[in-house]
């Protein structure tokens, strides 16, 4: 058996779990009455799907750490975008990046310069958010959509939400991504006015409107570990 370092969490729970994290690190949790030999022996039958996980995180792209000054990256539309000062923006059209303008933060603590950013991502996101809503209903007029519009806030563990009334609610850091991705969130959201649980019926919705969804799917799921 290859050495495997992991750390070991003992409670009240009835059965031995392995957790990889994307850190590559192991924790075993199990029982306290369990022995170490036998943590051990667990850990050696689900050997090869630990060392499996551990390689696909491995693999991963570092993961980029956003910071709120200026200069620093931050993306959109999948493309890295660079703060800047507005009073200074056409003084960096030689970055070969594109620019997010927040007025006046110069000497500013970092705090205030998130808040900016904030409220700019914010008023781009929703504007992009609705302007790819209204294009999708207009792809879709054939399927006859009952009426929805758009609202937008921070999420963790959606990208989009639709409710039976018609709102449709998107993740802001969805605009971080390429505009295919965030364009299978807003048919995903869409498709749920004609159908709202996953079943086969939606399905055949998203793949007669948007045909490469699960490519886009795939996609997003992995550039969100990275940004």
């Amino acid at each position: 058996m290859k050495s495997i370092d992991y750390s070991l969490v003992l409670s009240k729970r009835k059965t031995i779990a392995i957790i990889v994290k994307p850190d590559q690190t192991v924790e075993v949790r199990a029982p306290k009455r369990v022995s170490k030999k036998e943590v051990e022996s667990f850990l050696q039958l689900k050997q090869s799907w630990v060392l499996t996980k551990l390689r696909e995180f491995s693999l991963r792209p570092e993961v980029h750490e956003p910071k709120y000054q200026e200069g620093e990256i931050h993306y959109f539309l999948g493309e890295a975008h660079r703060i800047v000062d507005a009073i200074d923006a056409p003084l960096n059209v030689d970055t070969g990046l594109a620019s997010i303008p927040l007025r006046s933060i110069k000497g500013v603590e970092s705090d205030q310069i998130e808040k900016k950013f904030d409220r700019w991502y914010r008023k781009e996101a929703l504007a992009l958010f609705t302007e790819r809503h209204d294009y999708w209903r207009e792809q879709m007029a054939h399927l006859s959509l009952p009426g929805s519009h758009v609202t937008i806030r921070k999420m963790k563990r959606r990208w989009g939400s639709c409710t039976t009334k018609g709102k449709i609610t998107f993740n802001t850091t969805l605009a971080k991504y390429p505009l295919t991705c965030i364009d299978a969130v807003v048919v995903h959201e869409l498709c749920h006015l004609l159908e709202f649980s996953h079943n086969q019926r939606f399905y055949q919705f998203m793949s007669h409107v948007y045909p490469d969804w699960k490519a886009c799917d795939k996609q997003l799921q992995t550039l969100s570990w990275q940004y």
